[in-house]
Formats: structure tokens, sequence, C-alpha cells
């Protein structure tokens, strides 16, 4: 089986990134203007990075995710699922978030 080469993967990536913020934009019932005029960037970049046509920068994805109400991690989730493409990936997904969440907790209560 060959393997998709770095272009397809990034596109690929930057579709699913898209995804994930038009969807939690749209969700929250924001236009894209306002979107915009909040992490000022203009309307029309806001479109090509949800349309995957465009690969903004992480201050950019942080922004954007952090106006949506998420941090980065949560994005990355977001994106993570879009792009699994069975039932299968997302079920191993599912198992690493509950061990990382179990860890995260075992260090928070031992550091109290």
């Amino acid at each position: 089986m060959n393997k998709p080469d770095q272009t397809t993967v990034d596109k690929e990536y930057a579709i699913a990134v898209g995804i994930a913020l038009r969807t939690e934009r749209k969700k929250q019932k924001i236009g894209i203007e306002l979107a915009a005029k909040a992490m000022n960037i203009t309307a029309s970049y806001v479109s090509q990075i949800e349309n995957g046509k465009k690969n903004p920068t992480l201050s950019v994805l942080d922004n954007y995710a952090q106006f949506l109400g998420m941090d980065l991690f949560e994005l990355s989730l977001k994106v993570k699922i879009i792009r699994s493409p069975d039932k299968k990936s997302l079920n191993s997904l599912i198992k690493d978030l509950s061990s990382t969440i179990e860890t995260l907790s075992e260090l928070k209560s031992g550091s109290e």
C-alpha cells in the first residue's frame, strides 16, 4: 500500500481543521464577519481557513480556538475525530484519551 505524500496529508489536515472550526462557529451561530473582526483578520482569510485553502499559523489557530471557547487540545481532538476514517480508529482514539485523562488525573492528585 502506498503512503500518501506530505502535500496530501497537509491538505487533508487543513480541510479537517477548517471543518472543525466552521462546525463550531456555526454551532455557536457566529457569523464569519464577527469571527474575523474578533480575531483581527479578514473574513476572506477565515473563509480560506475553514475551506482548507490556507494553513494558518499556530497563533491564528490558538486565537480562533479561544474565540470559540476551546483550546488547541480540544481543537486537535475534533480534527483527529474528523480525520478518523472508521469506527475502529475512533475506538482507539477514545481509548488513548481515556488513558491520557487518567494519567492527568493521577498527576493532578499527586501534586495536591
